[in-house]
């Protein structure tokens, strides 16, 4: 692996790391992000992240809420899967909104990145409501991920507050254990349905949750639609889709 670029900001060294076509993002030695334009969906927890936008059509899919940008692998693939949806991605980090547009080619008019603490940007945001929120808020502790808001009672009420009345949120969540710790809380707050979906090779355990039905035959259709690669169509197949269960 190749180093192509780091620098060191207030005590948290940032590098991107290249092997062959991949792009990678690394803050204090933790893993952040992959992109490569030639394998869009390579079995990174990313796809689990994008993919599920595929439960709703297209035209249904016009606004999705990155919370935690990263180096802005997911809005990358958004653009794969939604190319009529405009993604507003908010970073706490400056250091990380350079790199997604400098080395992962996030740009207008895909994305509008805004660099602002995504929790408290969310608190206080009175717009129209987005049709996804993709919640994947994530700091370091000793070269460990942890969530940056636990995913309370409270915190919920606030992302069911920012999407529309048939839209998805999506959680990233450190572990299977975090996740269903919090689905129950998810249930008393309108989201009659939700699946887990996972990656092998990866603790993360993604929620995906939402107020009207989450049908894997559309899902899957709608996956074929895409016109991507076998190995591509392969890859976000293999993803583990489960109802979640409370």
């Amino acid at each position: 692996m190749t180093v192509r670029w780091e620098t060191e900001r207030d005590g948290t060294h940032y590098s991107v790391r290249s092997h062959g076509a991949s792009l990678r993002l690394y803050s204090n030695g933790v893993f952040h992000s992959q992109w490569n334009p030639d394998r869009p969906f390579a079995g990174g927890v990313w796809d689990c992240l994008g993919l599920p936008v595929l439960y709703r059509a297209p035209d249904r899919v016009r606004r999705v809420l990155l919370l935690g940008v990263g180096g802005g692998a997911v809005i990358r693939q958004l653009e794969r899967l939604a190319p009529d949806a405009r993604v507003t991605g908010v970073e706490i980090d400056p250091v990380h909104l350079d790199v997604a547009r400098r080395w992962f080619g996030v740009a207008e008019p895909a994305a509008t990145l805004i660099e602002a603490d995504a929790i408290g940007w969310l608190r206080g945001y009175a717009g129209e409501p987005f049709d996804v929120v993709i919640d994947d808020l994530f700091g370091h502790d000793d070269g460990e991920p942890l969530r940056a808001h636990a995913l309370t009672p409270d915190w919920i009420a606030t992302l069911r507050g920012a999407v529309t009345s048939d839209g998805i949120v999506v959680v990233n969540c450190v572990d299977g254990r975090e996740l269903k710790t919090a689905a129950p809380a998810f249930v008393d707050d309108g989201f009659e349905h939700g699946r887990r979906w996972s990656q092998p090779g990866y603790e993360n355990a993604i929620g995906v949750f939402a107020r009207g039905s989450l049908v894997p035959r559309e899902w899957s259709r709608r996956l074929e639609a895409l016109g991507l690669d076998a190995s591509a169509q392969r890859r976000a197949r293999a993803i583990v889709r489960r109802p979640l269960r409370t």
